[in-house]
């Protein structure tokens, strides 16, 4: 990593305003657990680039694991107001929302996601999770299903599906 931390460095020292670099610097970060930093990172690629909806996705997902939920909601929101066909921000915001106990929306969010991506077996499996928590089984036995359909070795949705049928008594 420190390796691409490099070359980010040296991207935005030859051109400091290349958002793009300043995002992907973010998202180094991030992985190395360098939230704050990474934070600024995407902050900064937002303020060169202030229709950058892939930034403020990537921001949202850095204040989500700071627990700063509120924001990151904000922040998907002003993703999907950029680019209403970001399947992947209706997906996170899904996520934030059922963190939030919004669940109802998280559930439209998480339905979006997949409208725009069907393939998206992550959303599915997400899907499934909020319908669980809001004691609707049988449909998240179905989506995670699905997720199974399109990405047969996803171990998460083979698991959930499992502790779903066990919840339906179907052992």
């Amino acid at each position: 990593w420190e390796s691409a931390l490099q070359y980010f460095g040296k991207a935005l020292e030859i051109e400091p305003d290349y958002a793009e670099a300043h995002s992907n610097l973010g998202g180094t970060l991030q992985k190395l657990g360098r939230l704050e930093e990474a934070e600024a990172s995407y902050r900064q690629a937002i303020a060169l680039k202030p229709d950058f909806a892939e930034g403020y996705t990537n921001l949202g997902n850095s204040l989500k694991k700071l627990g700063r939920l509120d924001e990151a909601e904000a922040s998907f929101r002003q993703a999907i107001a950029l680019k209403p066909d970001f399947a992947l921000a209706h997906s996170n915001l899904g996520g934030t929302l059922k963190e939030l106990g919004i669940l109802d929306e998280s559930e439209a969010s998480y339905k979006q996601a997949i409208a725009l991506k069907p393939d998206f077996a992550e959303a599915c499996t997400n899907l499934g999770n909020s319908l669980k928590k809001l004691g609707r089984l049988d449909e998240a036995e179905a989506s995670f299903t699905q997720a199974i359909a399109l990405k047969p070795d996803y171990a998460l949705a083979h698991n959930n599906l499992g502790v779903t049928l066990q919840e339906l008594g179907r052992l």
